[in-house]
């Protein structure tokens, strides 16, 4: 078999089993890049983080604003002017906990994390209400 041929049949193979194992380097390059724009999202070990376009304190009113909406019992919240961190559990007992960022002066990064390993769908839910928090106005 001549190299253009095995190239032609391996290549593909070879180009999907590299986009499989470096399919979260995009996701963590958007998170990062989006920081002047609406949102990014990167989920890396665990954690789930998306930037929100808004400043600091109204991203964190709205995270504890969305984690009361989904039944997440706050047991402990740390803020100043560095970070800020809501530490909860759900109902089954599964902890939760949630860090907030500012980036910009408009633009801030919530980081959550659901039991030891990571809940990709509930972080990605809470995410979502920290997101119709904030366009709700809380």
């Amino acid at each position: 078999m001549r190299p253009s041929h095995w190239l032609q049949r391996v290549g593909p193979i070879v180009l999907l089993l590299m986009a499989g194992t470096l399919q979260g380097c995009a996701l963590i390059l958007l998170g990062g890049g989006a920081a002047g724009g609406a949102a990014g999202v990167a989920y890396a070990k665990g954690e789930l983080e998306q930037v929100h376009a808004a400043p600091y304190d109204r991203v964190w009113g709205a995270t504890l604003s969305a984690l009361r909406t989904l039944n997440i019992a706050v047991s402990d919240t740390q803020k100043d002017q560095i970070s800020a961190k809501a530490v909860g559990a759900r109902a089954d007992g599964t902890a939760v906990v949630v860090t907030v960022l500012p980036v910009t002066k408009d633009s801030t990064s919530v980081r959550v994390r659901v039991g030891n390993f990571g809940d990709r769908p509930t972080s990605e839910r809470i995410q979502g209400q920290i997101a119709v928090a904030l366009k709700n106005g809380s």
